[in-house]
């Protein structure tokens, strides 16, 4: 789960106090990170490393909060010279020979795969790529990749789409009716391979499944891909990897489990596939509880084993060591995203990046130097190189640095908690900016989503905005959180708000106790997706937070089930569906213990969420503003589970921060809750299930 907005009944703060005019931001002094500082944010992704390591190529989004516009472009930087080049599009991927440039382009009939020449500067375009609203999931590469021999590309693309429907009325009979924002076209994601040379693509799948996270062999003659070929794919996540021959077009199922499997990557020597992969037979395609790890199986099927034997790390990305002898593997740790080499005869584990720091999106060159993704908690992600053994590590792009040169970005101490049943909990603490000595300072807890997502040492920007208007904040990875071992990620199975919710309260106890700077009495709590489910259940069971801003947030897990895109979170984390365990669902429902609260509360979602419908935010919304809590919905129209247009993230956070600077640092706690104590908590019900 993850992100959301809403709509207003009484006026906060006025847009126009909010200046965005940036220019003239003095450099020689730092300030406080504010809403008007985002612009100067430049998010960095997809590094990747030229075959000879001399370049690197990644994607720089520019975001215009004036316009409500963003720009994606192409940066190719000579890591010898600094040189860089720029090119409109995304998704950049190099030639075997690293003479061209491979990357997603053009609109309309030219939308598609765009071909850069390195020596020459220009680019050509080579095919169209269709798309297609059917979700299959968060691990589905709808991508392209090069031949070994840099003659052809093979990609993923939807069926053509059908004669447009005479009527508006629109009838589905299939459990995955809905997706992320829309709702389903039915449209097919099959593979096809174009000679780069030109000419018409060559569909290499057919059939009533999708096809896609596909990978080359390494003598060009087969793709592995990912399908769920069972008898119906919307009724489970049982992903197995396949393989088609391209000659003839014969296909092989390489993996038979119960669980999915994702990104396939052959060896070098083309006898073995790794990939990520699960075993339970009930999964979801949203936030699983089980901790992915690595697996490798012969490449003409059989049995599979996991790369690191006994291994309970989530681990997000694997890529084979061009030598052939080792995998790399990004997995979480305790807050931090670390890059390990595993031996692929032996298991053994060898750590190539870790630190107080999170790594990703790894490339390898033909030597084995790496190009990645670095981010700190005060440093936003920038593309890095290191060698293979992680040595020799330097920053190669500044997209952030106009950030970093006006913006004094907050740091946060780490500290570890022992919650009521003994689980050791870890967590964090940021000042607020300009933090001083014999200052009381009020605080916001943050709580993260998923159920199974993790906080760490990396940038938050909420949080910088949040400790920018002068909030602590506190923030922890409650029992359910990845990168603590597959018990800690279970401690959420049938126990929403159980064991999390006391994690999460001890946290806020031996914060208070450890730092007597911190404001007991003027408290705020805030989360998205799961996060906003936490915090509508804490201002239905608390009364010790000021005020609440939930986002995207879960009130009803009963009505939840029918609603959302997600029905199978709800049968995987509740072991079945509502008429299984009604009582269990409603149970842990913020809904079902709302009556009696007091807690001003924000709620913020966008109209078109199908990842947690709105509908969610106005039940809660109604069962408050009919008690006479001080309550206001803001609707987002055109987002779905996360804010993602410039304009509507502004006004999404002058919301927040006016309601808590009214309700947390204000009087309007007191006016509207006179008769709370704010530092008495209502006991979570006891738990039904035994063993988390």
């Amino acid at each position: 789960m993850n992100i959301a907005r809403s709509r207003a009944a009484r006026a906060l703060l006025p847009l126009a106090a909010v200046t965005l005019t940036l220019a003239t931001h003095a450099a020689a002094q730092k300030h406080a990170m504010t809403v008007a500082d985002l612009p100067l944010l430049k998010p960095v992704a997809a590094p990747q490393i030229s075959p000879d390591g001399r370049s690197v190529a990644y994607l720089v989004v520019t975001n215009d909060y004036t316009t409500g516009t963003e720009t994606p472009e192409i940066v190719i930087a000579d890591l010898a010279t600094g040189r860089e080049r720029r090119l409109a599009g995304g998704g950049p991927r190099w030639s075997p020979d690293g003479r061209t440039v491979a990357y997603r382009g053009g609109s309309g009939e030219q939308a598609g795969i765009w071909l850069y020449d390195v020596a020459g500067g220009t680019s050509r375009f080579l095919a169209r790529v269709l798309s297609t609203d059917a979700f299959l999931g968060h691990r589905a590469v709808k991508g392209f990749e090069w031949s070994p021999d840099g003659t052809r590309i093979a990609f993923a693309s939807a069926d053509p789409a059908g004669p447009a429907p005479a009527s508006d009325v629109r009838a589905y009979d299939r459990l995955l009716w809905k997706t992320r924002t829309s709702f389903s076209d039915n449209r097919l994601t099959h593979l096809y391979v174009v000679d780069v040379a030109g000419g018409a693509p060559r569909q290499v799948t057919r059939g009533r499944y999708d096809e896609h996270s596909l990978a080359w062999s390494p003598d060009g003659t087969k793709l592995a891909f990912v399908s769920n070929r069972s008898a119906n794919p919307d009724a489970n996540y049982s992903d197995d990897v396949w393989t088609v021959e391209l000659a003839t077009g014969r296909e092989t199922q390489v993996t038979r489990t119960p669980g999915p499997e994702f990104s396939p990557a052959w060896s070098p020597d083309g006898r073995f596939i790794a990939f990520l992969g699960n075993t339970r037979p009930v999964d979801t395609r949203d936030s699983s509880p089980e901790e992915t790890q690595g697996w490798i199986t012969p490449a003409t099927g059989g049995s599979a084993r996991r790369l690191v034997p006994g291994g309970e790390l989530r681990t997000g990305e694997l890529v084979w060591d061009p030598a052939g002898r080792e995998v790399l593997l990004v997995a979480n740790e305790a807050g931090r995203s670390t890059v390990q080499a595993v031996d692929v005869a032996s298991g053994r584990v060898r750590p190539v990046l870790r630190g107080e720091f999170q790594a990703r999106n790894v490339s390898v060159d033909r030597t084995g130097r790496i190009a990645f993704l670095r981010t700190t908690v005060d440093t936003p992600p920038e593309v890095w190189t290191a060698g293979r053994d992680g040595a020799g590590a330097r920053q190669v792009s500044h997209a952030s640095d106009a950030l970093r040169d006006r913006v004094a970005l907050v740091g946060a101490d780490s500290f570890w908690v022992r919650s009521p049943d003994g689980t050791m909990v870890e967590g964090w603490l940021m000042k607020p900016a300009g933090w001083q000595a014999g200052r009381k300072y009020p605080v916001v807890l943050s709580i993260h989503g998923g159920p199974h997502g993790a906080y760490g040492y990396g940038l938050n920007v909420p949080h910088q905005v949040l400790a920018g208007a002068g909030y602590a904040v506190l923030y922890l990875n409650p029992r359910g959180s990845s990168g603590y071992g597959q018990r800690f990620a279970d401690g959420t199975l049938n126990n929403w708000g159980g064991g999390d919710y006391a994690d999460l309260m001890a946290g806020v106890d031996a914060a208070l106790a450890a730092n007597p700077w911190l404001d007991g009495g003027r408290m705020g709590v805030y989360g998205v997706s799961y996060g906003g489910y936490m915090t509508n259940w804490i201002v239905a069971r608390s009364r010790r937070f000021r005020a609440a801003a939930p986002v995207a947030s879960v009130s009803d897990l009963v009505s939840f089930y029918g609603t959302s895109l997600y029905s199978d979170l709800v049968e995987t984390e509740f072991n079945g569906a509502p008429w299984d365990n009604y009582p269990l669902l409603w149970q842990w429902s913020p809904l079902a213990h709302v009556k009696g609260a007091t807690t001003p509360t924000l709620l913020l979602h966008g109209i078109d969420d199908h990842d947690v419908p709105i509908t969610q935010a106005e039940e809660m919304y109604m069962a408050l503003a009919r008690q006479g809590v001080p309550a206001q919905i803001v609707r987002y129209p055109g987002e779905g589970h996360g804010i993602a247009r410039p304009l509507h993230v502004v006004d999404y956070w002058t919301r927040i921060l006016g309601w808590f600077d009214r309700y947390v640092k204000g009087d309007g706690a007191a006016a509207a809750s006179a008769t709370a104590s704010a530092a008495t908590s209502v006991a979570a019900p006891a738990s039904p299930s035994a063993g988390n």
